[in-house]
């Protein structure tokens, strides 16, 4: 008998397959369903001690949860519970940050990360915080963290969220100061005034101050305000200078000699190259665009249809999943509110009560100051009007995974702690990169920030500001906010309206906080605060609107110096020009200009660049001819609007790069309010061609030439990325929002599974915001992440929605079902009444008190 060993062989293989393939399978079913067991319950009972009653947590057809409790705090309990379940990893993710201590989990590559974290001391300042955070705030946000806690009592291991288990850690107990900390981070997201002295600091050594002054002109003396210029609402916008405190407002162009400068703010940038991605946009991002914004506005009875208040809000952050905002409603006897939460906090940031509501967006006060200090020799002591007096030394610890911990010794002067230190140390032991010059040690500079005040007491104002009914304690309520300073909108169910402006905003001995000072002289010391009842406000304003967009909230003969780093008021101004006149208005036509893509920044800037552009070859002649039709609407699926954003974002390496180098031109081409001033003022003025010749070549370019040369390269680039059809260039082919995940979008096995991106439309200035990042051109890495619409009638017709999703599980359908109702801009009813919220719900959890 012949034995057919190949046939016997193949046999055995195709066994063998179906074996492996069959365990595969196995794994892959054991991992799911592993994975699977920390998706949250959300139907059925569990007891957890810390609660006087039981509490009900509803999740509606929306996945938002309906926290209903017979006393406020066990509701505080039950949200601290709800964001538990669904965002564990980013508040563990979150506070990791705050602390500094990202390197007991992802091991030595962030050490400079924590380095940095360390150094400024946002945990030092949140534990100083607490420890004066008065007992009644303290048994609020205590109720809250006993909710964070009752749920991570009983899980662990699979229970816990994916990355708990890919990072082979459980999180710790959470307390009060976890709570302050990322408070503190979000201000310091909203706070980058500092990063605009460093590149104000960078263009003066680069060109020298007047040039420096060209560069960056600052917001027109006529340009629109908050609280509105004596020309009302709708008044022209201009560009360039203030009249408030500064610079020269009518610079003279010059031929200052060009000096290849190295960057202070790419030392920092730098400084923070390493660790973790989503951690170094987050620590550099608010400091390096504008793009941090936000819209509201409010129109009192007369101009709606149902006779009461209409308020709308959209502020727009950093991109990431999980998104910041987690959407809620906490209900108990006289205390019912609903809106937007950040995870970690117990308090509705941005919402309704069953009396007033609010919205928020960023004043953009300079609320930070560096200081170059003079030290002695032994690095120990510091210089200050004639005398020296001793730096403070904080010991600080950073535990590392994997390998023996370093120690840091953080130096303090008076001014506050002493950043360069952090910014040289980490540039120091940074790995040398091909091509990549080696960062010069930056001089001695300490950090002055409001958020490091021992006294901050922002999480009190917001927690009495949920409990508000009127006018009279919304204000209150803001008296004892510190930072970020921000524009709340107002109304309320009576019929009124109102704006204020509320933080501490530094009063100077002398300067404007515009560049570095001189640490050691006094000249530039903060002498006190705005006092609270000259911050800009209004009440019921005659004109029965208010609208704020990151514009100037005073007009230019304000007393007080609030700030120079107003955004130019394009998507102010839209807004102004949609209500004008407009009565009747309804929540649709609100959600209408929600989503209004005309960019007022190209109807500006276009026809100068069409006045100057000579096209000498077919396509830039076609490009011409498009934008010369196209009506300036940013829209998804507008080739022009893709010419004229590259085109835009060719200009300024075309005209300034000579004269401030590779590093300064990085940190300079992303501040689009700045940008567009220089480049009104540059194409309009004849003396202005000297900014236009290049001054690397022997030939003399005009600003023809560079117009001209910056569209040949904007189509050049749009052609590698989108073929030769000019008319197949849709916007969103090459702009999406891109949502990184939150500490694991680095890995890239995973990023498919955990971050998400989306295609989009808008630009910087359009209402429905689409700013381009100009590192990763032409992504979009800040949104409009929460859309609110508030409606004060009694029909209540109120809506809202988040950018991504509620859940933090990638294996829950609600992690991204938010984002193309997000992309539609599309928003989800706001439910208040029970009736309405359990149509549909998803399921009620039930917590029980534990005997």
């Amino acid at each position: 008998m012949t034995v057919d060993y190949d046939a016997v062989m193949r046999r055995f293989a195709v066994r063998a397959l179906a074996v492996i393939a069959g365990l595969v399978v196995v794994a892959v079913i054991g991992t799911y369903l592993s994975v699977r067991r920390s998706l949250p319950m959300v139907d059925g009972t569990t007891a957890v001690s810390g609660i006087s009653a039981p509490v009900e947590i509803i999740r509606d057809a929306d996945a938002i949860p309906h926290i209903f409790a017979a006393t406020k705090a066990d509701a505080l309990f039950g949200l601290g519970y709800a964001h538990a379940q669904d965002r564990l990893w980013q508040m563990e993710f979150q506070r990791r940050i705050g602390d500094g201590r990202l390197c007991e989990v992802f091991g030595a590559a962030t050490l400079p990360q924590d380095r940095f974290l360390r150094t400024v001391g946002f945990a030092r300042a949140a534990k100083a915080a607490w420890d004066r955070t008065p007992d009644w705030a303290k048994q609020q946000v205590n109720a809250y963290v006993s909710g964070v806690n009752a749920f991570l009592a009983t899980h662990h291991g699979t229970d816990l969220p994916l990355e708990f288990s890919l990072l082979r850690f459980e999180p710790e107990a959470w307390s009060g100061p976890d709570v302050l900390v990322w408070v503190k981070m979000m201000a310091w997201d909203l706070s980058g005034n500092y990063s605009l002295e460093l590149l104000r600091y960078d263009l003066v050594r680069a060109v020298g101050p007047e040039r420096m002054r060209q560069l960056m002109p600052l917001y027109a003396t006529a340009g629109l305000s908050i609280m509105n210029s004596p020309g009302g609402p709708g008044e022209s916008s201009g560009s360039g200078g203030s009249g408030g405190p500064g610079y020269s407002t009518d610079p003279t162009y010059s031929t200052h000699p060009t000096h290849q400068a190295y960057s202070t703010s790419s030392a920092l940038a730098s400084a923070l190259s390493g660790g973790l991605p989503t951690v170094r946009d987050f620590l550099l991002r608010g400091g390096a665009t504008e793009a941090l914004g936000s819209n509201n506005w409010v129109v009192d009875g007369t101009r709606t249809a149902s006779g009461k208040p209409l308020l709308a809000n959209d502020p727009h952050l950093s991109t990431h999943v999980p998104t910041t905002w987690y959407l809620a409603h906490v209900s108990a006897p006289d205390f019912d509110v609903i809106g937007a939460t950040l995870p970690g906090a117990p308090a509705i940031a941005l919402g309704r009560n069953r009396f007033i509501a609010w919205g928020a967006t960023n004043v953009a006060a300079d609320v930070e100051d560096l200081y170059r200090e003079r030290l002695d020799a032994a690095g120990t002591a510091v210089e200050f009007q004639g005398a020296t007096t001793p730096v403070t030394i904080v010991p600080e610890t950073i535990r590392i995974r994997g390998a023996p911990p370093v120690q840091l010794s953080v130096r303090i002067t008076r001014h506050g702690p002493l950043v360069s230190d952090a910014i040289n140390a980490n540039n120091a032991s940074a790995v040398a990169r091909p091509g990549v010059p080696k960062a010069e040690p930056v001089e001695p500079l300490a950090f002055r920030w409001t958020a490091l005040d021992e006294d901050d007491s922002t999480i009190s104002s917001f927690l009495k500001l949920n409990e508000a009914r009127n006018w009279s304690q919304f204000t209150e309520a803001l008296r004892s906010f510190v930072v970020p300073s921000q524009n709340f909108v107002y109304a309320d169910v009576e019929g009124h309206i109102g704006y204020y402006a509320p933080g501490r905003i530094p009063v100077r001995a002398s300067g404007d906080g515009s560049r570095p000072a001189e640490g050691w002289t006094g000249d530039a010391e903060w002498t006190g605060w705005v006092p609270f009842g000259e911050l800009p406000h209004l009440y019921d304003p005659p004109g029965h609107e208010i609208i704020t967009a990151n514009n100037r909230p005073a007009p230019a003969d304000y007393p007080h110096h609030l700030g120079l780093e107003w955004a130019e008021p394009y998507r102010a101004q839209r807004i102004t020009d949609l209500l004008q006149g407009v009565t009747k208005l309804t929540p649709d036509d609100f959600a209408r200009m929600q989503a209004d893509t005309i960019s007022l920044h190209a109807k500006a800037l276009l026809p100068l660049l069409l006045a100057r552009v000579q096209p000498g070859t077919k396509p830039e002649r076609d490009a011409v001819d498009l934008l010369r039709r196209w009506n300036g609407d940013a829209a998804a699926h507008s080739p022009a609007e893709s010419i004229f954003e590259a085109w835009f974002f060719n200009l300024v390496p075309v005209m300034v790069a000579d004269d401030l180098g590779p590093q300064v031109i990085k940190d300079y081409r992303s501040r689009f309010s700045f940008v567009t001033r220089f480049l009104t003022h540059a194409l309009s003025d004849p003396k202005a061609a000297v900014w236009c010749d290049d001054v690397t070549s022997a030939r003399v370019e005009t600003c023809d030439d560079a117009v001209t040369s910056a569209l040949g390269r904007a189509l050049t680039d749009l052609r590698s990325r989108l073929g030769g059809d000019m008319a197949r260039w849709r916007w969103d082919a090459v702009h999406h929002a891109v949502f990184p995940h939150s500490g694991l979008d680095s890995v890239s096995a995973l990023r498919p599974f955990l971050s998400r991106s989306v295609p989009n439309g808008g630009d910087w200035s359009t209402v429905d915001v689409g700013p381009i990042d100009v590192e990763h051109p032409f992504e979009q890495h800040s949104v409009p992440g929460y859309r609110e619409i508030i409606d004060l009638s009694p029909a209540n017709d109120s809506r809202f929605l988040s950018d991504v999703g509620q859940s933090g599980h990638p294996l829950s359908k609600h992690y991204d079902d938010f984002l193309p109702d997000w992309q539609a801009v599309k928003h989800r009813k706001m439910r208040m009444e029970r009736a309405d919220i359990e149509r549909g719900a998803l399921g009620t959890l039930r917590l029980a008190p534990r005997n």
